[in-house]
């Protein structure tokens, strides 16, 4: 059985951070992190279903909504602005997961924009490199952030399509080679992760993911 709560949250400039913390009735003290995209919440289905899957392997779940795309305050925020933000906002999160009695952070859930928050994370705090981490359609063309996934980067899954924007076959290939990364890349897909004009591939990449981050959660 699973309770939902949220925590107290004051995010970057003393604003409230949306999140909703999941609970599982095992009093696991491990929590895992999920960071979701600009314009993509965890009700879409990578997200939803990653909760699901974490939720199953008997990790408590916290997600965090920024919100960022309906709020005209940090839409209008210059590239700089807007990713000290975001740190504002994920430090906050990790701060109140700290607060939490006994709450180990083992699992960190990035898509997209996420990811900047993931290498954030195994940037700066090193009592976070040993947590395995999940990339969904990771923003691998930022070069701070290939830096970071390239020097911190261990128990990590990636999950790109080949019709993603931000997908480079030669960027990947160096993460394969330089870090102890698997790297799924789905042919045709694009930056949600689904097949366009096709539901029926859409759902079985879908199906794909899920497999894919129940075996590395195992």
């Amino acid at each position: 059985m699973v309770s939902i709560s949220s925590l107290d949250i004051t995010g970057y400039g003393g604003r409230p951070l949306k999140n909703r913390f999941f609970r599982i009735s095992t009093d696991t003290q491990d929590v895992a992190l999920i960071f979701p995209g600009l314009a993509y919440n965890c009700d879409m289905p990578l997200l939803y279903y990653s909760i699901e899957t974490i939720l199953a392997s008997g990790i408590n779940t916290l997600a965090v909504d920024y919100d960022y795309s309906n709020n005209p305050d940090y839409m209008k925020q210059l590239v700089r602005e807007r990713a000290e933000w975001l740190i504002g906002d994920i430090e906050a999160t990790l701060n109140a997961v700290n607060k939490e009695e006994n709450q180990k952070v083992v699992c960190m859930v990035g898509k997209s924009l996420g990811t900047l928050a993931l290498g954030h994370l195994i940037e700066t705090h090193e009592s976070l490199r040993d947590a395995k981490t999940i990339w969904l359609t990771p923003l691998v063309k930022n070069p701070e952030l290939l830096e970071q996934m390239l020097a911190y980067m261990k128990d990590a899954v990636l999950v790109i399509g080949t019709k993603d924007s931000h997908y480079d076959s030669d960027i990947i290939d160096r993460l394969n080679i330089s870090t102890q990364l698997s790297g799924i890349v789905i042919d045709g897909a694009n930056h949600s992760l689904e097949i366009e004009g096709d539901v029926t591939k859409s759902l079985r990449v879908l199906m794909q993911i899920v497999t894919i981050v129940q075996q590395f959660l195992a």
